[in-house]
């Protein structure tokens, strides 16, 4: 490792990394030292033990969190790592609750080590199957038409093509698609298209003109308009310049 990869990583703040876990749906994040004592709690993990505020849980044991039986299964994972330095990966068990309601976790923990090799702790990271399902509901209900645009992107598509397809009316269908993705439905067809003649342009010698064909567009013109407006540059430009998707 460099120096200035590690002074990056000496100089970042564990709490900027914690944030990204903060907004991962369903994803309960713990950091312990090798003592078994929380140093690190998500928002998810904070309020699944029944606390308000991460300070009230960090230096705290398992024991000092759950019931006795729970707190020993725990226990021993950590036991495992800290000692084999292997990791745990997804172990179906009971998730921690304040109610103790019977809730299940995917869970995996990671050994962590110091500069020198030793492990000083752990990261424990778990799934919540029930609430990462609910956040990612909306977008499973839209895979169907996803999967027919990405099948169907070199033919003509009509929103009420993708509307029947969704079981919605265009209305509706038009209305949750921008909702869910913040795009309208002929736009993500565009993306998709442009990425299709991205690959051909530099992955092929294909003419523009037949790329165009291939891809949904009318002609040479009209995949340069488009092409232009979200590339920024023209298709003979990106393919002269080697480049791949932006």
């Amino acid at each position: 490792m460099t120096k200035d990869t590690q002074e990056f990583i000496d100089q970042l703040r564990a709490g900027q990394l914690q944030q990204l876990f903060d907004y991962l749906p369903g994803i309960y994040f713990v950091v312990k030292n090798n003592h078994g004592r929380v140093m690190m709690a998500n928002e998810l993990a904070v309020r699944l033990c029944g606390f308000e505020h991460e300070d009230e849980m960090v230096g705290k044991l398992d024991h000092d969190i759950f019931s006795a039986d729970r707190a020993d299964a725990y226990v021993e994972d950590d036991r495992r790592v800290f000692e084999t330095g292997e990791s745990v990966l997804d172990r179906v068990e009971l998730a921690p609750d304040p109610n103790n309601s019977i809730n299940w976790f995917v869970t995996t923990k990671i050994p962590l080590y110091s500069h020198d090799g030793q492990v000083i702790g752990l990261a424990c990271i778990a799934r919540s199957m029930d609430d990462a399902s609910e956040k990612l509901r909306p977008y499973m209900e839209m895979n169907e038409v996803l999967e027919h645009v990405r099948a169907h992107y070199a033919e003509p598509i009509k929103t009420e093509d993708l509307a029947a397809v969704a079981h919605l009316s265009p209305s509706q269908f038009e209305r949750r698609f921008k909702k869910v993705f913040q795009i309208s439905p002929s736009q993500h067809i565009l993306n998709v298209r442009i990425r299709a003649v991205c690959n051909l342009l530099s992955g092929t010698n294909d003419t523009i003109s037949s790329i165009a064909i291939d891809c949904g567009f009318y002609d040479h013109s009209h995949l340069s308009r488009n092409f232009q407006k979200a590339v920024g540059i023209s298709p003979s430009e990106f393919r002269s310049q080697g480049l791949k998707n932006p």
